[in-house]
Parts: structure tokens; sequence; C-alpha cells
């Protein structure tokens, strides 16, 4: 496999999991709106999800803005999730919140890894 298509295979399996993400964490936030009295994480779940999203559409013209911005994707992805990770727990599902603690330490790992990764190069060759 040549290095441009190895690149473009990464980039596809990063956005679908951003994607992923945000439809879980919007799902969530659905799912909150049957009680009233989680409104306001109903309300917080859906924005994230929806930044989330929408960071990940444009996320080209983003990346030329704020430096390090998909770090900081990772990041914000990593919080939501473990975040819903502990409301799973919290409402006793059995193996669902594990998953979302993997994903959230995946999310976390990801983010070093760009910035370890990142660290040698300056931002203009970033956005090459």
């Amino acid at each position: 496999m040549s290095t441009d298509a190895r690149t473009q295979r990464l980039h596809f399996l990063e956005n679908v999991s951003h994607y992923l993400t945000a439809f879980v964490v919007i799902m969530k936030g659905v799912a909150k709106l049957e009680n009233p009295d989680k409104l306001a994480f109903s309300i917080f779940f859906i924005i994230v999800g929806i930044l989330i999203a929408l960071g990940t559409l444009f996320h080209h013209k983003f990346e030329h803005l704020i430096k390090n911005f998909k770090a900081y994707v990772f990041l914000l992805e990593s919080i939501v999730i473990a975040l819903v990770g502990y409301l799973y727990l919290k409402e006793g599902k059995q193996g669902l919140p594990y998953v979302c603690f993997f994903a959230s330490l995946a999310f976390l790992i990801s983010m070093v890894v760009h910035f370890v990764k990142g660290r040698g190069k300056s931002h203009a060759q970033e956005t090459k």
C-alpha cells in the first residue's frame, strides 16, 4: 500500500471515529430528553455532539486557524465519552461503560501521539 493511500485510509478512519463519537454523544443527549430534570445534560451532549461533527466536517479550515485543533478535538472527545461511560455505569449498564472508557483512553493516546509526532514540525509543515 502506498503512503498516499495509507494516509487517505487513516484520514477516513479518523473521520469515521469522530462521526461515530458525535452520533453516540448526540444519542445520549436525546435519551436524556425523556427526563425533564436532566435537560441541562441533554442540551450539553447534543451541542457537544454537533460541535464534534462540525469540527470533523470543517477540520481543514479549523486546522489552519487553530494550532493543534486535532488534539483539542481528541481531548474533548475523551472527556465527553468518559462522561457518557460514567453515566452508563451509573444507570447500571454492564459492558457499555467500559467500551466508553476504552474509547476515552484511545482518544487520549491519540492526542499524545499527535503532540509527539508534531513536535518536530512547524505549523506550516503540518497543514500542507
